[in-house]
C-alpha cells in the first residue's frame, strides 16, 4: 500500500503500482470548505489580519481574491489554496497538452481522465461512508480503517455570506466540477455495495470508534497542539496498553519516518509492548515527536 500527500503522477505511480493489479483511490471535499481550511492553515489568513486588521472573513477572503487572477475562458490559478484538489491531481501537466483548448474543455477531458485513473474516490465531507466503502473494496475489518480525529481548529467555527461562498466557487471552479462528479459518482458506489448495508455499518463504525476514544483519551484535559489545533490528554490504557491510540494520535510525516526506519532495518517482528517490556516502535516515535517539538524536521 502506498498512501501519501503528493502530485498524482500516473507515469510514475504506475511504475510502483500496477494500474491491473491495484486499486486506485483518492479523496476530494466540498470546494468551499476545503478553501476556507486552506486559507487557514497555509497562513493566508494570516497574512491578511496583518495587511487589513481584524476585519471579517468574509473582508479577508475578498481581499485575498482581489490579489489573485480570475479564471477566464481558457484557464484558472492552481495552487495549495485555490484549486488545490486539482493541483494535487495533476491538472497542471495535463492541462499543459491542451494549449488551444478552453477551460471548460481541459475540466471535461481531467475529469474523464481522473475517471479512468481512480477505481474509487472519497469525499471528506462524508468520512465514515468513505472509509466503509474502502473497507468492503479492500476486504478490510471496522478496525482496519479506525481513526482518530488530529488537528482539530480550536478556532470557533464562522459562518461565511453567501456572496462570499459563491465568489470562492467562481475561483474553485475546477475544483467545483471535480467535486460535484465524484460526489454523484460516491452514490453508485453506495448503491453497488446496499444502502442499507452502508447505513447500518456506519452506524457500528461510529460506535466503536466512540468506545476507543473514551478508552485513550481523557476528553475532560484539552492538549493545544501546533496550527491552533486542539487534542486530548492521552490515559494509562492509551500510553501503555494499547499502542494504537499513540499511534492514531501520531503527524502522518512522524509515521512516515517510522516505516522508514523499519524498512531500513528490515526488523518486522519488532514486540509492542507495555512499559514493562521493550517498546522499540514506541522509542522510536517518541525520539521523533520530541524531534518535532523541538522544532526539528523529523524527515
Amino acid at each position: 500500500m502506498q498512501c501519501q500527500h503528493g502530485i498524482f503522477t500516473p507515469d510514475v505511480e504506475h511504475q510502483i503500482m500496477p494500474k491491473e493489479t491495484s486499486l486506485y483511490s483518492t479523496i476530494v471535499r466540498s470546494p468551499v470548505s476545503q478553501f476556507k481550511s486552506a486559507f487557514s492553515f497555509f497562513g493566508d489568513e494570516g497574512k491578511m489580519r496583518k495587511t487589513y486588521g481584524d476585519k471579517s472573513i468574509d473582508e479577508l477572503i475578498g481581499h485575498y481574491l482581489d490579489s489573485k487572477s480570475a479564471p477566464n475562458e481558457y484557464t484558472a490559478a492552481h495552487s495549495m489554496v485555490i484549486n488545490s484538489v486539482a493541483n494535487d491531481l495533476g491538472f497542471a501537466h495535463f492541462s499543459k497538452k491542451m494549449t488551444e483548448s478552453t477551460l471548460q474543455e481541459k475540466i471535461n477531458a481531467f475529469i474523464e481522465h481522473l475517471d479512468q485513473e481512480m477505481d474509487f474516490v472519497m469525499i471528506t465531507d462524508r468520512m465514515d461512508e468513505s472509509l466503509i466503502l474502502l473497507k468492503e473494496y479492500l476486504g478490510w475489518n471496522m478496525t482496519d480503517i479506525l481513526y482518530l480525529n488530529r488537528m482539530v481548529s480550536s478556532k470557533p467555527k464562522v459562518t461565511m455570506l453567501e456572496e462570499t461562498k459563491a465568489r470562492i466557487l467562481k475561483y474553485q471552479v475546477i475544483d467545483a466540477q471535480i467535486f460535484d462528479h465524484f460526489n454523484a459518482s460516491f452514490e453508485q458506489h453506495i448503491d453497488r455495495i446496499g444502502r442499507e448495508k452502508v447505513a447500518s455499518q456506519v452506524k457500528e463504525f461510529q460506535e466503536l470508534r466512540e468506545t476507543f476514544e473514551n478508552k485513550c483519551f481523557n476528553k475532560n484535559n484539552i492538549i493545544k497542539g501546533p496550527y491552533n489545533s486542539i487534542s486530548w490528554e492521552i490515559t494509562d490504557y492509551g500510553e501503555n496498553k494499547n499502542v494504537a491510540c499513540t499511534f492514531l494520535q501520531t503527524r502522518d510525516v512522524i509515521l512516515t519516518k517510522v516505516i522508514t526506519e523499519l524498512q531500513l532495518s528490515q526488523d518486522y517482528t519488532v514486540p509492542i509492548k507495555g512499559s514493562n517490556g521493550p517498546f522499540l516502535m514506541q522509542d522510536i516515535v517518541s525520539k521523533i515527536q520530541l524531534d518535532y517539538d523541538n522544532n526539528e524536521d523529523p524527515v
